[in-house]
């Protein structure tokens, strides 16, 4: 079977992993981060950035790869308080863009979540299995983005490629 799909492998972002209770974050991120989203496993777009509620006390902020560099020194993550914790992860994820009408049909074959509407909103975001590893999924435009570790980068892409061939 033949899918409306384009897949853009391999991308790379800049992801800091932010943790604490959500005043002292907002305290030390005021300047920079305007809002956090309030509702677990939901995001919020601020510009090109994305800031993802994962869990309890913990966040992820995506930014283009452009921008790791200002983010670091803006987000000053080593005069962070005690109470906080911001880690640049750039390098542990690699991302997949999946665009276009049938990009739901390979995410059904790539993940046993329920990815349908209804269960997983335009600002839903969260961690579950991609071809059995772990990945971070979010919903984006006509299509799907997820992480998964940078180390099997190559072989998702492979997968990928494979859910494609006639």
């Amino acid at each position: 079977m033949a899918y409306n799909v384009k897949i853009y492998p391999r991308i790379l972002n800049a992801i800091f992993d932010i943790k604490g209770s959500i005043s002292d974050v907002r305290a030390h991120l005021k300047d920079h981060i305007y809002s956090f989203p309030t509702k677990p496993n939901s995001y919020i777009s601020q510009g090109d950035w994305k800031v993802f509620y994962v869990g309890l006390n913990h966040w992820i902020l995506m930014a283009p790869i452009d921008d790791e560099q200002e983010l670091t020194v803006s987000l000053k993550p080593e005069d962070a308080p005690a109470s906080v914790s911001i880690v640049l992860i750039s390098d542990t994820l690699t991302f997949f863009h999946l665009d276009g009408p049938d990009a739901f049909s390979i995410m059904s074959i790539a993940c046993p979540l329920n990815l349908n509407n209804d269960a997983f909103t335009e600002e839903s975001v969260t961690f579950s299995e991609i071809f059995g590893l772990k990945g971070l999924i979010f919903r984006d435009g006509h299509g799907f983005k997820f992480a998964v570790d940078q180390s099997f980068g190559e072989m998702i892409s492979q997968y990928l490629n494979l859910t494609l061939a006639d």
